[in-house]
């Protein structure tokens, strides 16, 4: 029979075995523990790389498209300017209903000023924009501010009409515009109404209407009244709209870049 010490001898390297195991899977563990938990970390920093690099993505690309509709802008300016002051501004067309040139686009020999020539040779900005406007006065692009002005001048607008009638040879009773309310047909065109009474011989007044038609500026006649009375004599009663253009210009527009549709819900007041 082995003795109690030979006993406690055999459980001393038992034990011992047994806490150097224990160790181990300690260590084991541990070093398990902190592999899961650099991978979480390194796998959370790679999902906000991604959201960062993506947003970032979001970011150049809506700048690109913001430079691009800026560069599409200045081409489309350039081309405007160059279509009028090449094309539109020596249209024998244009230039054959314009009005009569003003005084201070010709010399005093009376031969024509080449203000185009001298807006394309002249380095100052001011001087550049008035010989840019003598451009526009003196040449065929006048007919366009004749045609469709740029502001609702009721004033200009009946002293068109009043010209018409010096034309055709006949002084009205009155001249005014008309009080009705006309919606506008075209975005950015904006009607004036304006009525017409004309009573006097049929010819007179097919010669007042006539004028009106060939008139650059437009009249649209939406209804009229005529009567015949003794002796030829022919009254015209009309409603007529002429119109302006509402001054337009470069719209700036705002593009907010959201990282994710939660944070867009988010921003608006909440998912719906």
């Amino acid at each position: 029979m082995p003795s109690k010490k030979e006993k406690s001898g055999e459980k001393g390297p038992a034990i011992s075995k047994r806490i150097k195991i224990s160790k181990a899977q300690q260590t084991i563990l541990l070093i398990v523990l902190g592999a899961a938990v650099g991978v979480g970390i390194c796998l959370s920093m790679s999902i906000h790389f991604v959201k960062y690099i993506s947003f970032n993505g979001k970011v150049i690309n809506a700048k690109n498209k913001a430079i691009s509709n800026y560069e599409t802008t200045l081409k489309n300016v350039e081309t405007l300017k160059t279509n009028i002051l090449e094309d539109m501004a020596n249209n024998p067309d244009l230039e054959s209903v314009a009005r009569q040139s003003q005084s201070d686009c010709r010399t005093s020999s009376g031969k024509k000023i080449d203000y185009r020539k001298k807006y394309e040779e002249e380095q100052d900005e001011d001087k550049k924009a008035y010989y840019l406007d003598m451009v526009k006065m003196c040449s065929s692009l006048r007919v366009i501010p004749d045609a469709l002005p740029a502001k609702q001048n009721v004033e200009a607008l009946l002293a068109s009409l009043n010209q018409i009638f010096i034309e055709s040879d006949w002084d009205p009773e009155s001249l005014a515009p008309s009080e009705n309310d006309e919606e506008s047909l075209v975005e950015g065109v904006v009607p004036i109404p304006v009525t017409l009474s004309v009573e006097s011989d049929s010819k007179k007044t097919l010669t007042v209407l006539n004028n009106i038609e060939r008139s650059i500026r437009t009249f649209d006649i939406t209804s009229a009244t005529v009567e015949w009375s003794g002796k030829d004599k022919l009254s015209l009663q009309a409603n007529a709209i002429a119109y302006y253009l509402e001054q337009t210009g470069i719209k700036e527009t705002t593009e907010t870049v959201y990282a994710s549709k939660d944070a867009k819900k988010a921003s608006s007041g909440g998912s719906k």
